[in-house]
């Protein structure tokens, strides 16, 4: 009966030490890894919010600056904002007078912002 009990006693101990071994294996080397690198590529760093429904958001992509517009219905990006065109912080109306994308860039932000 001593020799049934140490047995399943030892390969109880040994399977969760297998266990164990195998979450710690795929902890550092998994999936969770590779996300972590890239929590932070895309970030809000500013918005305003022109109506219940619609918005203009500065996001940035890894070193990259977009300006974007956002409504129930569609997203839509405006202009990919050049260093001199926005520093961190800075308000978005002043943003808006800066783009130096296509004309109609600014048209369609101008239409966006009266709604």
């Amino acid at each position: 009966m001593n020799s049934y009990l140490i047995n399943f006693v030892t390969y109880t101990f040994a399977m969760i030490g297998f266990i164990v071994m195998a979450l710690f294996i795929y902890k550092k080397t998994g999936y969770n890894n590779q996300r972590s690198a890239d929590k932070n590529f895309l970030k809000v760093e500013n918005s305003l919010k022109l109506s219940a429904s619609k918005s203009i958001y500065v996001i940035k992509a890894g070193e990259e600056r977009f300006l974007i517009a956002g409504d129930t219905a569609n997203t839509t990006m405006l202009a990919k904002l050049e260093t001199e065109d926005y520093t961190p912080g800075a308000n978005i109306p002043a943003v808006m007078n800066n783009i130096s994308e296509l004309p109609s860039m600014k048209k369609l932000a101008q239409k966006i912002s009266r709604g």
